[in-house]
């Protein structure tokens, strides 16, 4: 005789409550072994249900307030060792995958980021051809929440965008750093007196129409001997520009007016929106400051980042300290700057190194002040990102994804790295599943509000649809679909672990916090075999022996 629904369903429950779920690898933790590059210079780990292939971090130091919430880490790993290649990437706090792109379709990829546009958040990132040089061409992309491609967006004019700026502002617009090939007496630093340039400027444009608001371009401004980069070739003709300046960041203020970070200036200017004009200068050869900090305030030097805080009076940025084949420290630093512009005077007033490790970074990286006061750092040519006390300047969370031993090789770079919350990703895409032997193995790529996972099993894989009802979730049209295991979603890949199944189809089905179901898999096929089968219904049958045939116990 068959067993009941019933019975079946609670054998299910009952075999299958001790089975664990697993999870992603666990991430290395303050491993010697990673350190030394045992594991190899990009440790990762491989899923079942997916090509993807996610990160393994090696976490060196870790606190409640830099892992607590739900904030997620946006990143773009490049470099020649990152498997399977350069792309957008969001991780947990813990270094777990939550979602990246498969295959490479826009290129080189970065500066993932949430930004804000007409009260939606949208994922946005630089895509496009890094070699061109040393800042790129391409396009900007939005992202919707579902992950869905809906707007690519061009620099004006007959230039490409490049890589190291797309900032939206308050009104609507968006900040875009450009490069254009201008003519410059190249002459005072050895150069030919007709020489070429790249020109480093940028581009505020409306976000609706695409129309250019306002455009500046150093070479109207600054002369090649403003630069600090020495001068060895190039600069001949326009197929071979020289670049002098290079502008990094662009950041706006409440007065309209803008604040521009160039690497090879070492200078911070800030920039009338009215006229184009420089007001002032912090750091470099123009520097207008008076420095109360000794000289530390303005004596940063290949610098990234630079963005406004306190309303004005203050100023961050990523001090690299290090370019190319020049190492001006033992490591790079996060600095905060106050700026009395009135009185004209820079002081110091937080730095921000690794105690754990001297890392120098000869390019790339970012700082970013977190609402809480938390400062993170992005080390850009290093894969590393550290998050410090705002206040006291110690480490909380230092997070590697590549060996300290190759830091400073390149092998694993994010020119950014940004952390960020309240981003809700729903993809327009199910939940995918593997079944391998008695498991199965779910994920959901880019899926960030799933909280628990329910295993169901069918005899008939036409059956759908998701609806509560006494005994769980169950088909629309009938009890077709049944509970066998809830278990929490723990990594970006969970393996339930079912045992022996009574039915041969499984679906899994993502829920929230709140018990919603927010998507169902597609049915999958169990392949336990006859002679197991047979050997679980008699299993059940002994299970289900009424008391008094069970050894050791008596009816009352």
């Amino acid at each position: 005789m068959p067993l009941l629904p019933s019975v079946r369903r609670a054998l299910s429950s009952l075999l299958l409550l001790a089975a664990a779920a697993h999870a992603d690898l666990i991430p290395y933790i303050a491993d010697e072994a990673y350190d030394r590059g045992d594991f190899g210079p990009y440790p990762y780990q491989e899923y079942q249900t997916s090509p993807l292939k996610g990160p393994r971090v090696n976490i060196v130091a870790t606190n409640d307030s830099c892992t607590s919430g739900d904030d997620l880490i946006f990143l773009n790993p490049r470099g020649k060792q990152v498997v399977p290649g350069p792309n957008p990437m969001i991780l947990d706090q813990a270094g777990n995958l939550i979602w990246t792109l498969d295959g490479k379709p826009y290129g080189e990829t970065y500066n993932l980021n949430v930004q804000e546009w007409n009260g939606e958040q949208y994922l946005t990132f630089w895509g496009g051809d890094d070699t061109v040089g040393g800042h790129g061409q391409g396009y900007y992309y939005m992202f919707d929440s579902s992950y869905t491609q809906v707007r690519q967006i061009s620099a004006v004019g007959p230039i490409k965008g490049d890589l190291h700026e797309f900032r939206f502002t308050p009104n609507g617009t968006a900040l875009l750093s450009v490069y254009e090939i201008t003519p410059m007496d190249l002459s005072p630093i050895g150069g030919p007196e007709a020489g070429w340039v790249w020109d480093g400027a940028f581009q505020e444009i409306d976000l609706a129409t695409g129309n250019l608001l306002f455009s500046w371009r150093s070479s109207d401004h600054y002369a090649a001997n403003d630069t600090y980069q020495r001068y060895t070739s190039g600069g001949t003709s326009a197929s071979s520009p020289w670049d002098y300046y290079h502008i990094n960041s662009v950041d706006k203020d409440a007065l309209g007016n803008y604040l521009v970070s160039a690497r090879y200036t070492h200078s911070v200017t800030y920039i009338s929106g009215r006229t184009g004009d420089v007001l002032w200068q912090l750091g470099g050869k123009r520097n207008d400051f008076v420095d109360l900090s000794d000289g530390r305030a303005t004596n940063f030097a290949w610098q990234h980042d630079a963005r406004w805080r306190d309303a004005g009076a203050a100023i961050t940025l990523f001090d690299n300290r290090a370019a190319s084949g020049v190492y001006d420290a033992p490591e790079s630093r996060g600095v905060r700057i106050a700026v009395d512009q009135v009185a004209m005077t820079a002081t110091l007033t937080h730095e921000y190194t690794n105690p754990n490790a001297d890392i120098v970074s000869s390019s790339q990286g970012s700082m970013q002040v977190l609402p809480n006061g938390n400062v993170l750092l992005g080390y850009g040519y290093n894969g590393v990102y550290v998050e410090y006390d705002g206040a006291s300047g110690s480490v909380l969370c230092d997070t590697r994804l590549e060996p300290a031993v190759l830091f400073e090789s390149g092998d694993v770079q994010s020119y950014r790295v940004l952390k960020a919350s309240g981003w809700v990703g729903r993809p327009n895409t199910n939940p995918a599943i593997k079944v391998e032997g008695s498991s199965v193995y779910v994920s959901w790529n880019g899926a960030t509000e799933v909280h628990r996972w329910v295993l169901q099993d069918a005899d008939y894989a036409e059956m759908d649809g998701a609806e509560s009802g006494e005994d769980g979730w169950e088909d629309e049209v009938g009890e077709a679909w049944h509970n066998v295991q809830t278990v929490e979603r723990a990594g970006f890949e969970t393996e339930l672990r079912f045992g022996v199944s009574t039915r041969r189809y499984v679906r899994v089905l993502a829920l929230d916090r709140e018990g919603r179901v927010l998507g169902a898999s597609e049915p999958g096929g169990t392949t336990i075999d006859d002679e197991i089968r047979n050997s679980v219904s008699r299993q059940t049958r002994l299970f289900f022996l009424p008391p008094f045939f069970v050894v050791g116990f008596s009816p009352c």
